[in-house]
């Protein structure tokens, strides 16, 4: 080709394609999973990208990048969400913190959990210093408690102000999951708290799958009207988490503008953290929170518990 800025251009539009391609069709593999993570991102870049050649006047590679966006943009679904009415039942509210183990900031934190007036709290990343903090800060107000501490950030604890008919931990694949059960109206609620492997590696990705497939499986063995809250370290749209939701039962609540991680301030890229319901429960309202010195943004749900549940 002899015109060297019409040869570059096409280059250019031939790595857009290509790119977009690859996020859009990709194997549900450990590469492509970490960048499908951040496809919103990826679809408002390849808009900015098209905007700045829009405006100057590259025509075919702004349409190229506009049609790389247009590609990506329905992959950004998940799976059906729970619909947001209730008008009967008990209404629960539920906050979920990642408090991030190394983070000191255990009075503000402990503050901002106490004014939410949660019901019932689940807390993740907890050491031995947050388990201690915690339960000091937190047991006057919720007298049932579970910790369950780990020096590796997979530690986990769950408060209520309602008592626990039965809690314990399960352990699923070397990462410690809180059940317990509490009434509702005279009937059995379920709640999980987990925090599911961080894919860092692609052991660690095969690990967090096979979590969420054993967890799954157990889940879907009992009929009870079940909650579960946590840093399930996959966003709506990953094959994991869809596969997740089918086989456990259960529901999504929270949307891709719900991002909660990594966060600064009120912003966040993507949504890492989340709340499934079963059927007979609803959700009234859902938010992300601050967490004061936390890489994460919390939940904070208020959900109802049908009459009926079961």
């Amino acid at each position: 080709m002899s015109n060297p800025r019409a040869f570059t251009e096409l280059r250019w539009m031939a790595l857009f394609l290509l790119t977009a391609t690859g996020l859009a069709f990709a194997p549900d593999a450990y590469l492509p999973m970490l960048a499908r993570a951040f496809m919103l991102q990826w679809c408002v870049g390849f808009i900015c990208v098209s905007a700045l050649l829009i405006w100057s006047r590259r025509w075919w590679m702004a349409f190229t990048a506009l049609f790389c966006a247009a590609l990506l943009a329905p992959q950004i679904s998940a799976p059906e969400q729970a619909a947001f009415v209730t008008t009967d039942g008990t209404k629960l509210k539920v906050l979920h913190m990642n408090v991030l183990q190394p983070n000191s900031a255990f009075d503000a934190a402990i503050s901002g959990a106490l004014k939410s007036g949660a019901d019932v709290i689940s807390v993740q990343e907890v050491g031995p210093e947050w388990g201690e903090a915690l339960r000091s800060g937190l047991c006057t107000t919720y007298p049932y408690v579970h910790i369950e501490p780990r020096t590796n950030c997979y530690g986990i604890a769950l408060f209520s102000k309602r008592p626990f008919t039965r809690v314990g931990t399960i352990v699923v694949l070397g990462s410690p999951f809180i059940e317990a059960m509490i009434e509702v109206d005279g009937r059995p609620l379920r709640l999980l708290a987990v925090h599911a492997t961080s894919p860092i590696s692609y052991a660690h990705f095969k690990r967090r799958n096979r979590q969420l497939d054993h967890l799954a499986r157990y889940i879907a063995q009992s009929g009870t009207a079940t909650l579960l809250v946590g840093d399930l370290n996959t966003v709506p749209w990953d094959s994991a988490f869809e596969r997740f939701c089918i086989r456990a039962g259960l529901a999504p609540t929270t949307g891709v503008d719900q991002r909660t991680w990594p966060s600064i301030g009120a912003l966040a890229l993507i949504p890492l953290d989340h709340l499934l319901i079963s059927r007979s429960i609803s959700t009234s309202s859902i938010t992300t929170v601050h967490i004061p010195g936390s890489d994460h943004r919390g939940l904070l749900a208020e959900v109802n518990i049908a009459s009926h549940a079961s």
